[in-house]
């Protein structure tokens, strides 16, 4: 008998990332493969569990991650879990020390399963954008995760971007490559509603170029220009906003707590005009497929990990890489004058690439494991 058993796990959390992983599990599941979840117990600060999830009490500092992948208890309770029920697939969803243990594990007591990990991030050529601190921690992540590959079957990447990184960086993988965009389930608010921000919604740091946005904020609003702007984040903003002046704090909305509803960030997104993506340094961005789902267009600036997935006057505007002020309030009047038409576009983009009836699209390799074996 075929073993029809698949495990999840995303030992890290990070809050957006669920609805992805939750996504390919539940397809698997419509697929009569029995699966399974073993994940940080934070993500359960985020509802509608569809069962037959194990949450675990995992650390979420970079210590407390350490400290983790040496706690011999834990181990044995993932391993329990993992041999009770000796999956076909274990699909490993964001970093952790511990991936790294458990797959030597995997590779040794279960030679039958086949192992794969999804990279969201495989390279970041400029490290110096992010601190030192978080330079230091890409650069372990980095070289764990080259540690890792080797006892991986499949690596799923997000885009065409990640895929020539990951080949570029990668010499020790021999499985296969699998470019699969993320997948967000359609969860557009629907009805009328009426636009008003240029918005940002994300992690913020340097490499984020929140800066940028708050310098665009404040020469608006000390111009008396006739903007709205929003900034959506759950990270720490105090220093950055402290850059912004008092016009400026007129003209923005800001929404920052340590949890945010994924409902909050459609309702920001579906009234907004646009969503800028000023990046200095990305591979890809998870926030382009959801505001296209909104039918919200992007405005980006000019690097690779968002050219990619940005149609310039399609379903938004490229800005150059040292956009001024003047350059994005000119593509946010561009956006204006177009909505009607780059929204449509930004829709059709996301059902065509990123909505979830695209799975067996990119993930034939992965059912037809427990076809063929």
């Amino acid at each position: 008998m075929i073993n029809r058993t698949a495990y999840i796990i995303s030992l890290k959390y990070s809050p957006g990332l669920k609805k992805e992983f939750i996504s390919i599990g539940e397809n698997l599941k419509k697929r009569k493969i029995y699966t399974r979840y073993l994940i940080s117990k934070s993500y359960a600060l985020l509802k509608d569990d569809p069962g037959g999830i194990n949450y675990l009490n995992l650390a979420s500092s970079v210590t407390g991650m350490i400290k983790d992948s040496i706690n011999s208890g834990l181990i044995k309770m993932i391993m329990d879990d993992l041999l009770k029920n000796k999956p076909l697939l274990l699909l490993f969803y964001n970093p952790h020390p511990l991936n790294l243990i458990i797959s030597r594990i995997i590779k040794k007591d279960m030679p039958d399963t086949r192992q794969a990990l999804y990279l969201h991030e495989p390279y970041k050529a400029n490290k110096s954008y992010y601190g030192f601190k978080k330079k230091v921690y890409i650069e372990i992540q980095e070289f764990i995760q080259r540690k890792i590959v080797k006892y991986m079957d499949y690596i799923i990447l997000p885009s065409d971007y990640s895929s020539e990184l990951f080949e570029k960086n990668y010499h020790n993988f021999r499985g296969k490559n699998i470019i699969a965009p993320l997948l967000i389930p359609d969860q557009r608010i629907k009805g009328s509603t009426e636009r008003r921000f240029f918005s940002i919604v994300g992690n913020v740091n340097l490499a984020t170029g929140h800066d940028t946005f708050i310098n665009l904020v404040n020469y608006v609003a000390e111009r008396q220009m006739n903007y709205e702007f929003c900034l959506i984040s759950s990270s720490n903003i105090c220093r950055l906003l402290k850059k912004l002046n008092e016009k400026g704090k007129s003209i923005l909305k800001v929404i920052n707590k340590s949890i945010i509803k994924e409902s909050e960030i459609n309702n920001v997104i579906k009234q907004s005009y646009a969503v800028f993506r000023l990046d200095r340094e990305v591979t890809q961005s998870g926030v382009i497929p959801v505001a296209y789902m909104n039918k919200t267009p992007i405005i980006a600036r000019a690097i690779r990990g968002l050219t990619q997935h940005v149609w310039d006057r399609e379903t938004g505007v490229i800005v150059p890489y040292e956009a001024s002020p003047d350059d994005l309030i000119q593509a946010m009047e561009s956006i204006k004058n177009n909505i009607s038409y780059l929204s449509e576009n930004a829709r059709v983009k996301y059902e065509k690439i990123w909505a979830e009836w695209n799975f067996e699209k990119y993930y034939m390799d992965l059912i037809e494991l427990f076809t063929n074996n």
